[in-house]
């Protein structure tokens, strides 16, 4: 049967509890037509069924018994997606006296599906969205690579060296027959501690490719070999990508093809004409905040306790304490095309790093400190998007323009991460040229928020971007000492915001 590349179905219900068992019959056959197994099906749609019920007391409570709920599915290649979507009362919107009993059930789903987030709109509703990545056969199933990686223990050398690329290797566009060596050299190089799932598995990295949420380029030997993958990654298909899930074979290192691929990857970014390119540097050594720099990236911001204690490259395993602690990643931003004058709106006390930040980009910056109160909540776009990451227990909030009642939105969308999740840490971005956008950050500031720098044109308009102002708030203890900081403005970040 010749089926579109998506399927999407729906479903849509008063918001009733009498009609649950119609929920989850739309989610069983949904999850069954995913191919997931019985177990699988039986948990997703359970799942399901609690946040449809979230959202059903929500529109209860509000007052607004009865109002349609929509529960809509779209499958692709990679995943199934449920959208949750009412009209009646914004999720968060409750009883003053409501008690954190109740927040649970909000946020619980995240324990079984891979991600879930939502987003407020105020007085038009709330969307609730659940996702799953369908069963593919992961590496270790694929191939006998951990015992291959055991017999090959003797020959690792040293991590790469900065050597100029040697001339032997070549890189070239990613090939579905790539796929399974790719997941090799993932699974050879960090075990079960890389906190991207989706490279263990073949399938996902020849469908992410093929709809260009993931450009992946590899590195080829002299004997023809697929040794090292570095890529681009689009999840929005927006007009800047993330150039990062890097990695070289054991055996191949000390040759230089870090730079090497870093070079092709940036190339590639130039020929889909992105406005920019971010990374995130690993704050644990110097090695990669160096190739950044050396490569005209600059930094513009510290995100600290990104990555999980748990990810760790194999073979260094002994470089690392009995009790790990978070890692931290720096961000750095390189500009493909020129970026125009921006006027950026920021609370007085970040002055200083700012303007360092701005300075060494080379981008022309008015700024305003003045703490100008945002219109009603109701009366602008001013969505804000919330999504979880159970992998790394980390949670980033968005805005697309702020209410006066944003930062309270914020608030509670941190709270139940934290509560109810046990996220580590929570990330907030916004609009840096709203001009309510210093007196929201001076809010949250006092809520516990710290500076973590520039999102460069995290702020997606359509077709192009501008900056965010990132804020992070740490939840959880983080390796402070063994941080490492190449260049003045990198140390100067880490004297900054360690010492708020």
């Amino acid at each position: 049967m010749d089926l579109p590349k998506k399927q999407r179905f729906s479903l849509s219900i008063p918001g009733l509890p009498e009609l649950q068992e119609m929920v989850h019959s739309f989610a069983e056959q949904t999850l069954q037509f995913a191919e997931f197994d019985e177990g699988e099906v039986a948990k997703l749609a359970a799942a399901l069924g609690a946040a449809v019920r979230l959202v059903e007391a929500a529109v209860e409570k509000g007052g607004d018994v009865g109002l349609p709920v929509t529960i809509a599915a779209t499958i692709d290649d990679v995943a199934v997606e449920f959208a949750v979507l009412e009209q009646g009362r914004p999720l968060g919107e409750g009883d003053e006296n409501q008690g954190v009993g109740d927040i649970p059930e909000r946020i619980r789903p995240s324990r079984i599906f891979d991600r879930v987030w939502w987003v407020h709109r105020g007085p038009a509703g709330s969307e609730l969205h659940l996702r799953k990545t369908r069963p593919h056969p992961e590496i270790s199933i694929l191939t006998a690579a951990a015992v291959r990686y055991d017999a090959e223990a003797s020959e690792r050398v040293e991590q790469e060296s900065e050597t100029e690329p040697s001339g032997e290797y070549r890189m070239r566009p990613f090939q579905e027959g790539d796929a399974l060596e790719i997941s090799r050299c993932i699974y050879e190089a960090y075990g079960y501690t890389y906190p991207n799932p989706d490279l263990f598995y073949p399938e996902r990295i020849i469908a992410l490719n093929r709809d260009g949420r993931l450009r992946s380029l590899v590195a080829e030997s002299p004997g023809g070999d697929v040794v090292g993958h570095y890529a681009l990654e689009r999840p929005d298909l927006g007009p800047i990508a993330e150039s990062g899930q890097a990695v070289v074979h054991h055996a191949h290192r000390g040759h230089g093809l870090m730079r090497l691929m870093r070079t092709a990857v940036e190339e590639d970014g130039r020929r889909l004409g992105l406005l920019g390119i971010w990374s995130q540097p690993t704050a644990r050594h110097p090695f990669s905040q160096k190739m950044n720099l050396g490569f005209g990236s600059v930094p513009c911001g510290l995100s600290i306790g990104t990555t999980p204690a748990s990810t760790v490259l194999r073979g260094d395993e002994d470089q690392h304490d009995d009790k790990p602690l978070r890692q931290s990643c720096f961000l750095y931003w390189h500009p493909l095309t020129p970026e125009e004058p921006l006027t950026a709106s920021i609370p007085e006390s970040f002055l200083p790093i700012v303007t360092e930040l701005y300075e060494v980009r080379g981008r022309e910056v008015k700024f305003e400190t003045e703490l100008r109160y945002a219109p009603s909540f109701a009366d602008v776009a001013a969505a804000v998007h919330t999504v979880f990451d159970h992998v790394r227990n980390l949670g980033r909030i968005w805005v697309d323009g702020i209410g006066d009642s944003t930062a309270d939105v914020i608030d509670e969308a941190v709270r139940v991460m934290q509560e109810a999740a046990g996220a580590e840490f929570v990330f907030v971005d916004l609009p840096i040229d709203d001009p309510a956008c210093a007196v929201t950050a001076t809010e949250l500031l006092s809520d516990g928020f710290l500076f973590s720098g520039i999102g460069p044109r995290f702020h997606v308009r359509g077709d192009t971007a501008e900056d965010s102002l990132r804020l992070q708030k740490p939840l959880a203890g983080f390796d402070r000492e063994g941080l490492v900081a190449e260049g003045e403005l990198g140390q100067k970040l880490v004297d900054f915001i360690l010492g708020a």
